[in-house]
């Protein structure tokens, strides 16, 4: 049958064929980004154990996590802490009961996914991050004796169950202020005397002898707890205390001097023959320092600029402090432990509510649990290594 239709003209032509080069750019742009999408590399393969990379994880993580979420952490990470269940109020809010099965599911998790597992943390010393019975003797308040005693008895309790389990125990949390008189001055302190941290310390090494040890404290990069810190730790080894391990909690802001604080940091430390371990790390994007000064506490309270996303040039800002911060480690790859990061997803980082409740930006994964610039960056620093 003869058609009618006329044969096309230049234009007609023209148009038909810039319409297929624009469908053939447009589902090529598609497919590399599908492409990138599902090439997402894994931390932990990158670097290979060296260092460790690592995440906190909340408790009942296996209720409430996503499937991508428990994807992420079984494939990014090769050592995980326990965010806030191993913590001894937590644990055991009540004198003898027990609740170890968060602690077991988040074990046998690590156990299944190769996984080393941080004890996080045997004693804060930190009013309100131990047990309020702990200095109860009935109607009275608890003497030394009774409660070192206690603090024996959780230990032994605790890491004999998971002994050859814990590839690290945070044996103690920040026990240093810089200010007279040079410790923080809690309810331990005042019952037992400063000197606690000695038998502390003396009593994990007999109840685990394979686990590194570790002292974990904020701000340990700052020049001026760095100087107390390392005296701290000094000490105790020449009492024949075991410490294998600093970790600096690290959380960090953007445009911070961290490159150098933190290189300054490892190199001291290992000149002394202790490692580090950056063991809580995350950037906050939105700056803390208005919120220390009671003066601008209120006003500071009520910042929260990034409630519908954190612009693209704040992220970058970040992620250039999160490179700086990994290069520090990998530069000296020899003395650094691990590298855990405080959490991986922006909707569950604690940043969203301390030190005031705003939505944050803080982690490597965005609400989407999609990875950002910081994720990049770390990974960059990972390949670059040493």
């Amino acid at each position: 049958m003869k058609s009618n239709a006329l044969p096309p003209t230049n234009s007609t032509t023209r148009r038909r064929f810039l319409h297929g080069i624009s469908a053939s750019t447009l589902l090529l742009a598609s497919s590399r980004a599908m492409a990138r999408e599902s090439a997402v590399v894994s931390l932990r393969n990158i670097a290979g154990g060296k260092p460790l990379i690592g995440t906190a994880v909340a408790t009942q993580f296996e209720k409430t996590f996503t499937p991508e979420e428990m994807k992420i952490i079984a494939t990014q990470f090769d050592s995980v802490t326990p965010e806030n269940c191993m913590k001894w109020q937590v644990m055991c809010p009540e004198e003898g009961t027990y609740r170890f099965e968060d602690i077991d599911l988040l074990m046998k998790f690590a156990i299944k996914n190769k996984q080393r597992f941080v004890g996080h943390t045997l004693l804060f010393n930190r009013d309100g991050d131990y047990p309020k019975w702990l200095f109860r003797d009935g109607n009275k308040e608890a003497d030394a004796k009774l409660v070192w005693k206690r603090i024996e008895d959780h230990a032994t309790k605790v890491m004999t169950r998971y002994a050859g389990k814990i590839d690290s125990w945070d044996v103690l949390n920040e026990f240093i202020e810089v200010p007279a008189p040079g410790y923080r001055v809690t309810d331990l302190t005042r019952v037992l005397g400063a000197d606690f941290p000695e038998r502390l310390f003396k009593l994990a090494a007999e109840l685990d002898p394979k686990a590194k040890l570790t002292y974990n404290d904020f701000s340990v990069e700052n020049p001026a707890r760095l100087k107390a810190i390392l005296a701290f730790v000094r000490k105790l080894r020449d009492k024949g205390c075991k410490i294998d391990v600093i970790g600096s909690q690290s959380h960090l802001e953007i445009g911070e001097k961290t490159g150098v604080n933190l290189d300054t940091m490892i190199k001291q430390f290992a000149a002394e023959g202790f490692r580090c371990a950056l063991t809580e790390l995350d950037v906050d994007v939105i700056p803390r320092h208005l919120y220390w000064n009671p003066k601008t506490r209120d006003d500071a309270s009520k910042i929260n600029p990034y409630v519908n996303g954190c612009p693209p040039a704040i992220l970058e800002k970040q992620a250039n402090t999160y490179r700086e911060a990994m290069g520090a480690v990998m530069a000296n790859i020899k003395h650094v432990d691990r590298v855990t990061f405080w959490g991986f997803t922006d909707a569950r980082s604690w940043l969203n509510n301390w030190p005031w409740k705003r939505v944050n930006h803080g982690l490597l994964f965005d609400r989407e649990s999609k990875p950002k610039p910081a994720f990049h960056a770390i990974a960059e620093a990972l390949k670059k290594g040493g």
